[in-house]
């Protein structure tokens, strides 16, 4: 890296669209509140994510999963709402069943939930009383230190003032995926009628759609909204299908032939999936990452610094390279190889200053 950069002359870090900010930042700040999109911004985000989901009232929050907020805020610390739970909280059993709870977006008005405080995403399995399952248990590689003074929940209206505030791009992930609409709605508002009013939202406030790139799971979803609406330049298909590791090119050419199909120019697998370790033991663009780009398709990975150190091998988003990771400063060898060698055109990061400073090393999609 440093025999091709300009990092001995950079006086101010500028923002890049090769760095996506994934739920804010929410390495060290509580996911999906204001804090946390504000600080990928400030950080280099040229691109700040939102899970959209629904509430009760259906209004548009982000969280990143639709029932979470028993482990990302303190709404088993309010009585008088964590009643009303999908779950209520229930004690561990000595020498039985572990604490459980279930609190969703859709049990609550929008209102209720930005009445919450967010913070890290944790609990404690062993928890008796709501406060030990709610209060502390963050992972190692994370901090409470920001979670003190009730972080303010965002509203998809309220990401979108803050990103397009800070001069930003948006990613909304439709989210909602274990909803059955015809079931809770009675089929008078459907998933299409979802994925429109998160778009509509756009609309509403004047923003381009060059500066909104959808994604979603659902890779139904994408081609929707490749197909019928003005979003569809920037729209991209996340993939987690493990399976894919172990595919053939040939597997591989009709697995993203669908893709090809409808219109959508990008494929967001995880890190794992785009990356192999050789018979001499370097790490190289895996079959995957190799097939995509043969088929014409941008690749985006994810998540950076979303694990523990590196040197301990980095989870389950460096599974098939961790033979081959030594310390943490390997974040930036597979950084610099997702760029040069696989091709990415922007990455998900829990902390965006570490894409930033490679993006600005490389002169990468800076603002």
């Amino acid at each position: 890296i440093s025999q091709n950069s300009t990092a001995d002359t950079i006086k101010t870090f500028r923002p890049s669209d090769f760095v996506l900010g994934h739920r804010g930042a929410a390495l060290q700040f509580p996911e999906h509140t204001h804090r946390s999109h504000h600080a990928a911004s400030t950080m280099g985000a040229g691109l700040v994510e939102c899970d959209v989901n629904l509430t009760k009232d259906r209004q548009l929050v982000c969280r990143h999963m639709r029932c979470d907020l028993h482990t990302t805020t303190d709404v088993l610390l309010r009585p008088e709402l964590a009643q009303t739970c999908t779950v209520p909280f229930q004690a561990a059993k000595k020498g039985g069943a572990v604490a459980n709870a279930q609190c969703c977006t859709t049990d609550f008005t929008l209102e209720e939930i930005q009445s919450l405080c967010g913070k890290m995403n944790g609990h404690n399995p062993k928890a008796k009383t709501p406060q030990q399952y709610v209060i502390g248990h963050t992972p190692t590689y994370q901090t409470d230190l920001y979670s003190h003074d009730c972080p303010h929940i965002q509203s998809h209206a309220d990401y979108i003032s803050t990103v397009d505030a800070n001069g930003g791009n948006f990613v909304p992930e439709f989210k909602m995926l274990d909803y059955n609409f015809s079931e809770h709605e009675g089929g008078g508002y459907t998933r299409q009628m979802y994925l429109d009013q998160i778009l509509n939202d756009y609309d509403a406030n004047n923003i381009d759609p060059s500066r909104v790139y959808p994604q979603g799971f659902v890779w139904e979803d994408i081609y929707y909204v490749t197909q019928s609406t003005v979003y569809g330049d920037n729209a991209f298909v996340l993939d987690k299908n493990m399976a894919t590791v172990w595919y053939t090119q040939g597997q591989l050419r009709e697995y993203f032939a669908p893709l090809v199909e409808n219109g959508v120019q990008t494929v967001a697998p995880a890190i794992f999936m785009l990356l192999e370790v050789d018979v001499r033991g370097s790490i190289v663009p895996s079959t995957y990452a190799r097939v995509a780009k043969e088929m014409g398709l941008d690749i985006i990975a994810w998540t950076l610094e979303r694990s523990d150190a590196l040197s301990l091998g980095g989870g389950w988003y460096y599974s098939t390279i961790a033979d081959a990771l030594t310390n943490d400063s390997d974040v930036l060898r597979v950084l610099d190889i997702l760029y040069e060698d696989v091709g990415i055109k922007a990455v998900f990061c829990d902390w965006a200053a570490t894409a930033t400073f490679y993006a600005n090393c490389k002169g990468i999609s800076l603002r």
